[in-house]
């Protein structure tokens, strides 16, 4: 009976945190600098969002959570001053989700470069194929360049190597990092 009450309890307020608009967020709040991916610092991606700390305040927030609704006297409910039980929880967790977002973001333009790599390399494997006459079964970036199908070897900008790989009769190309090219 208590578990269903908690349930309820847990949902009427969750229901009533997203009906009312987060008022007493402070921007200013949040201590260090700004910043900006476009930087070409020393510093890394993450070092940049600083997802570690945000990842460290998402999980504290949440377990402070965990915390308050144990420690929440249950027979007494008033959703009103109870909904500000979630505000740091939800306030940490849409930092964290942004943060996220953004080292996916700066991911998906290494993906997009790699993909486009892995296509020229097809044209340069049809290229062989037809030169030499025999097909290519394992991935040789200097044989393709002693025909002359490539000036230079493509490299995966992440440095992950290239393969050839082999389902339901086709030919693919395989990043070790971003994984395969699908038509």
């Amino acid at each position: 009976m208590l578990f269903v009450f908690l349930a309820l309890f847990a949902y009427a307020a969750t229901w009533l945190q997203w009906k009312t608009p987060i008022s007493d967020y402070d921007p200013d709040a949040y201590q260090g600098t700004p910043i900006s991916i476009d930087d070409a610092s020393e510093k890394t991606l993450f070092e940049q969002l600083r997802l570690q700390e945000v990842h460290q305040n998402y999980q504290t927030s949440y377990l402070d959570l965990v915390q308050r609704i144990s420690q929440t006297d249950t027979t007494k409910i008033n959703i009103q001053s109870d909904r500000d039980l979630f505000k740091p929880y939800a306030r940490a967790r849409a930092d964290y989700q942004e943060s996220l977002d953004k080292v996916e973001e700066y991911e998906k333009d290494f993906r997009v470069k790699c993909f486009a790599r892995m296509r020229s390399l097809i044209l340069a494997v049809l290229f062989y194929d037809r030169k030499t006459g025999t097909r290519m079964t394992k991935f040789n970036a200097e044989k393709l360049l002693e025909v002359g199908a490539l000036q230079e070897i493509p490299m995966c900008p992440r440095g992950g190597s290239y393969s050839i790989i082999y389902k339901d009769g086709r030919r693919l190309f395989h990043c070790s990092i971003h994984g395969t090219l699908r038509n």
